[in-house]
């Protein structure tokens, strides 16, 4: 049986119960085995169409509390009924689902199962955000610009979100096979995160299969009902290693690096055997020791491939090593380029402090790069001006006032540029909103922040929630209770609405037809 509504594109009417059998691609069976309210014959009708279903039926874990769920405690589900019953008094599920579940201690609900060996198939790729303080627009536009799908969920919790991809497959894992699907899943897992991660701030320790918050009607801020394609997304990961792997292992020369070949002088074969070296010493700590050893290798015209299995061996005889993290994170910073040469003050202080001090540094002097800074420099560039709008916007606007209001030569002098160069920051940007109000001497301009406009969008859509009844009549007709209801037009349709209309409103050109036809599919009347 299929989800009821699911695919309605003009108004988005979905149940959470029908979001939760999207989640887990009907995996669950839809009535309960006892004490179902359903009629008996419909029952009846539905256990025979399963009956053929090559896909058996599983199980999923809920637990009502963060604080039950650290005992250990909560509930075994195997229907959508139960769900519909229960999820306004649950917090906690897996949206990926189980073989089955039973209980350590049944009358305490010490829960047993929600092991990863017993897991029937993964449904959705899912991810934390332990922060309130994230744009999430950089979200979503951070995955455009990395070639993922739109996110068909996104949840808020007490502390931050938690972002979905429904995977129109799902990996269904098999012991026989040493549960490689498994594997690759949880590869695919590893990969979204470390890539997200670069625009917002993602929780790369957390269990990839496990409990995440259960969508409700007073959490759920955006929902998108085209699973992500599975096989896109494999090949995405595979050419994400790729590219990973490259950025890492690219090589770097510069022209005007010297000659003389550091890795070879007594200094930095003196550092190098040093094994004693620690943390907490300012210039002369484990950090500036391998920096300055990477530095020389760069320098000096080395691979980085070479580089980094020798100072790779230096650092595991080193008494107290650096995480592999930062060993990569220093590596790689010496190779960005940013970087000239060894600064000869950081190596007189390793070597004095670390060595016999029998050896010297000897050859040229390096340096490094700076860029000039703002207040030495006659213009400054465009990017950084917008940068100054955006983070007066940040401060002074809300998601209830997106709006910074004023006249142009108010809004400049605000700012602390020339009007002129407001006016050819705003062409430029294209993370800033502008509207123009009226016309003559009572004309006025708005400036608003897509990452602001963004969020009073999600804060509309929740002030849009609606009591109504579900038509779950197929499902459970009998059903008397009904839950709420849920109205999600996609935020980018109103987007594009919202600034289609400022454009109209400002006598500026009409869009051209790709952007008509996709006002035409949102739900303009909420704007």
């Amino acid at each position: 049986m299929g989800i009821r509504e699911i695919g309605n594109k003009t108004g988005h009417v979905v149940s959470i119960v029908e979001i939760m059998q999207f989640m887990t691609h009907n995996s669950l069976s839809l009535y309960k085995k006892k004490g179902s309210t359903a009629l008996s014959d419909r029952m009846a009708a539905y256990e025979a169409r399963e009956g053929s279903n090559p896909h058996k039926k599983g199980a999923v874990f809920v637990s009502p509390s963060k604080a039950d769920l650290t005992e250990g405690k909560g509930y075994v589900v195997t229907s959508y009924e139960t769900l519909h019953e229960k999820h306004q008094k649950l917090t906690h599920w897996t949206p990926n689902t189980y073989r089955g579940g039973t209980y350590y201690d049944f009358k305490r609900r010490l829960i047993k199962g929600h092991t990863r060996e017993n897991l029937k198939q993964i449904n959705v790729m899912g991810f934390d955000i332990d922060t309130k303080e994230v744009d999430l627009y950089a979200l979503y536009l951070g995955c455009e610009e990395l070639g993922l799908p739109r996110p068909n969920l996104l949840l808020e919790t007490p502390r931050g979100f938690q972002v979905f991809y429904v995977l129109e497959t799902p990996f269904y894992i098999h012991k026989n096979q040493d549960y490689k699907s498994l594997r690759v899943a949880e590869r695919l897992s590893d990969n979204i995160r470390k890539a997200v991660s670069k625009y917002v701030p993602v929780d790369k320790n957390c269990v990839p299969f496990g409990f995440y918050r259960i969508p409700r009607e007073d959490n759920v801020l955006d929902f998108f009902d085209e699973p992500a394609n599975t096989r896109e997304l494999l090949a995405w990961s595979k050419k994400f290693e790729e590219q990973e792997k490259r950025s890492f292992l690219r090589v770097v020369y510069d022209k005007n690096a010297s000659a003389f070949d550091q890795t070879s002088s007594d200094w930095y074969r003196a550092l190098i055997l040093s094994t004693g070296i620690q943390k907490g010493y300012q210039s002369a700590s484990r950090n500036n020791a391998l920096m300055t050893l990477a530095l020389a290798n760069y320098t000096s015209g080395r691979p980085l491939e070479e580089a980094y299995d020798e100072l790779d061996q230096f650092n595991s005889q080193l008494d107290h090593p650096l995480k592999k993290s930062e060993f990569e994170r220093t590596l790689r910073s010496a190779y960005s380029g940013k970087y000239k040469g060894v600064k000869r003050a950081y190596v007189d202080g390793l070597l004095e402090l670390w060595t016999d001090g029998h050896v010297q540094f000897q050859g040229k002097e390096g340096w490094y790069k700076f860029k000039k800074p703002r207040e030495e420099r006659v213009r400054s560039h465009y990017d950084e001006r917008e940068e100054d709008i955006l983070a007066y916007l940040t401060v002074h606007t809300t998601p209830v006032m997106p709006f910074l209001e004023g006249s142009l030569p108010t809004l400049a002098k605000t700012f602390g540029m020339a009007v002129s160069t407001l006016k050819e920051v705003l062409k430029r940007s294209t993370k800033v909103i502008k509207h123009s109000v009226g016309q003559g001497r009572g004309a006025y301009t708005q400036l608003a922040s897509r990452s602001m406009m963004f969020r009073s969008l999600l804060l509309k859509r929740q002030e849009r929630i609606k009591h109504a009844q579900l038509t779950f009549s197929e499902l459970l007709p009998e059903l008397k209770a009904y839950p709420q209801m849920l109205i999600f037009p996609t935020l980018q349709s109103e987007l594009l609405t919202y600034e289609v209309d400022i454009l109209y409103r400002s006598g500026a050109s009409p869009p051209g037809k790709r952007h008509l036809k996709l006002i035409s599919q949102s739900a303009i009347t909420y704007l």
